[in-house]
């Protein structure tokens, strides 16, 4: 079955088009093949650069450095450095004719015209903005992790300037600032209003800042459907849309309710040939009706796909005094360079606490997490955790936990058994439904129609972000006290992302987070702690951080967090 049917939109130049629209649409795979141009009429002459969200190296690309990838991106400098030398060595052996002479010029003032000689140092600057240390840019990318290889793919895009760049994912391996930057660099650079965007993304404060048009995907309906303004003016023209329909629909059926009404009584209401005859005409306007309901149900349906149920992460309640304090705390991996990644750490967390981690990626973010969680012990100083207190983590492989040749419900069962009993297993339903996997007999949002029964569902069947509330449904079965949600949001559309946000923000527990989503952690956080220059230290708040990361962007430069 088509991913879509019969569609069609226009890309125009200067406009920076999100495609949208829920996980397993096919969203990746229409950039995909937009690249490969297996579809739109995208003309030879115009260049197409995608970024994918896994990088597969050459063998020579592994041998490179950051630097020389992003270089190497510059096809027509490339091409016109090869001409060069090809001139220059039929030149030192007096082979050059008048032609040759003249192509030479030429060669050498288009290489001067594109500043040729300043593309290492360009190459450089691009790389520092996204975050890499001077150490990342001297190695190989063999030996760099994938997030800091797909990082240097995004750089080699942006630095080549195709005619239309294709980006899916491209905030994922991000930190926070170099989202900003990025954000900066696609909406307000003269380079990108000559040229055409299209992106992927789950981080609506990106798509938002830098998407001028959308392109939603129906899965239900098959259809493209294209649209100017961001993604909240789109999500607010659609939510309108979603409340109209519904009057529309329920008007309708409580009309097509009379008429069955009117009809099916019989004589009650006179036994005359006209009321009889009366009676039938009603019948086929209620038939009628009902034609144009069905006919509106794909609609319908279309229009609900977008709407998330709410869910809910069962919290053990508050604990007094402090759940985790960390007390002088130093850490530093055996052999590694400084020794220490930070020093004279001290903070505590309660019940109350919504704490953001932010820096750069390498600085120990992930690496301060686990000493809260005790999965690694500090080099130096104290972490004391209260012996009450329950901890669960979410982070962006969280779904991947879930065996997906079992229903949600059989998951569930397996790692919580508990007695066997029929009050056990209502328990876990319960549970369930109240994190969004509903039953065959719960009713969506609207109340116009029956949900699937996700939880007898095999997992392999479920979408997602499905597969993610099963296994939030996993994490909070045990009620934890503490609530660490580790780059939670990688793998969620965005209005996954958005039901997850309002979920953690009514979670009755500590929260500690680290996410490079603005909209997630603007809605999850009332505390920001920076790790950076080798110290953990407070900041007044996540919006001060962001002002004053902006204030040194609009200096041209990125300095460390």
């Amino acid at each position: 079955m088509p991913l879509l049917e019969d569609a069609a939109c226009r890309f125009v130049w200067g406009r920076r088009y999100g495609l949208i629209g829920r996980n397993g649409v096919g969203k990746s795979t229409m950039l995909r093949a937009i690249a490969a141009r297996r579809v739109g009429d995208v003309p030879a002459n115009v260049t197409v650069h995608y970024v994918s969200q896994e990088v597969v190296l050459t063998e020579d690309q592994r041998g490179k450095t950051p630097v020389e990838i992003v270089v190497d991106a510059d096809i027509e400098r490339n091409l016109l450095s090869e001409e060069l030398i090809g001139l220059e060595k039929r030149a030192s052996s007096g082979d050059l004719d008048i032609e040759g002479s003249k192509r030479h010029g030429e060669v050498l003032s288009r290489l001067d015209e594109i500043e040729a000689d300043s593309a290492p140092r360009r190459a450089k600057e691009l790389l520092d903005n996204l975050g890499f240390s001077d150490a990342l840019q001297s190695r190989s990318l063999s030996q760099l992790s994938g997030g800091w290889r797909v990082r240097t793919m995004l750089a080699a895009a942006i630095f080549a300037k195709p005619d239309l760049l294709l980006l899916d994912e491209p905030t994922n391996h991000l930190s926070i600032l170099a989202v900003m930057w990025l954000a900066r660099e696609l909406s307000t650079s003269e380079t990108w209003k000559e040229r055409i965007v299209v992106i992927v993304s789950h981080d609506r404060h990106f798509m938002d800042e830098v998407c001028s048009d959308c392109l939603h995907v129906s899965g239900v309906a098959r259809k493209l459907t294209q649209s100017r303004g961001n993604y909240s003016v789109w999500a607010k023209r659609r939510k309108d849309e979603q409340v109209l329909f519904a009057k529309e629909q329920a008007k309708r059926q409580e009309e097509i309710d009379k008429l069955r009404e009117y009809a099916g009584h019989g004589f009650k209401y006179g036994g005359s040939s006209s009321q009889i005859n009366k009676m039938g005409q009603k019948t086929k306007q209620a038939d009628k009706l009902e034609e144009i309901h069905a006919e509106h149900a794909i609609e319908l349906a279309a229009l609900q796909e977008d709407i998330e149920l709410p869910m809910k992460i069962a919290a053990g309640g508050e604990l007094n005094g402090f759940v985790v304090q960390l007390k002088g705390v130093g850490f530093g991996y055996p052999g590694a360079k400084p020794e220490r990644l930070f020093r004279h750490c001290e903070f505590g967390i309660t019940s109350k606490s919504r704490i953001v981690l932010l820096g750069e990626n390498g600085n120990g973010k992930t690496t301060l997490v686990k000493l809260i969680m005790g999965e690694l012990q500090p080099s130096d100083g104290d972490v004391l955790r209260s012996p009450h207190a329950r901890f669960a983590v979410v982070n962006q492989h969280h779904a991947d936990q879930i065996d997906l040749s079992l229903t949600p419900l059989e998951f569930l069962r397996s790692q919580f058994p508990g007695d066997g009993s029929y009050e056990h297993m209502q328990k876990l339903r319960s549970h369930l439904s109240s994190c969004g996997v509903t039953s065959g007999s719960s009713n969506n949002a609207s109340g116009a129609s029956k949900v699937f029964d996700l939880q007898n569902t095999p997992a392999k069947g479920l979408s997602g972000g499905q597969r993610s509330r099963v296994a939030l449904a996993a994490v909070s079965f045990a009620q934890p006290h503490v609530l660490v949600l580790d780059e939670p949001t990688n793998n969620l559309d965005l209005e996954s992302v958005a039901a997850l946000a309002e979920c953690v923000k009514n979670f009755e527990g500590a929260v500690i987070c680290v996410s490079h989503d603005q909209y997630f952690v603007t809605a999850v956080a009332n505390e920001a702690w920076v790790v950076s220059g080798g110290i953990v230290k407070q900041v007044e708040s996540f919006d001060s951080y962001r002002a004053a990361q902006y204030k040194v962007l609009s200096k041209g430069k990125q300095k460390g967090n």
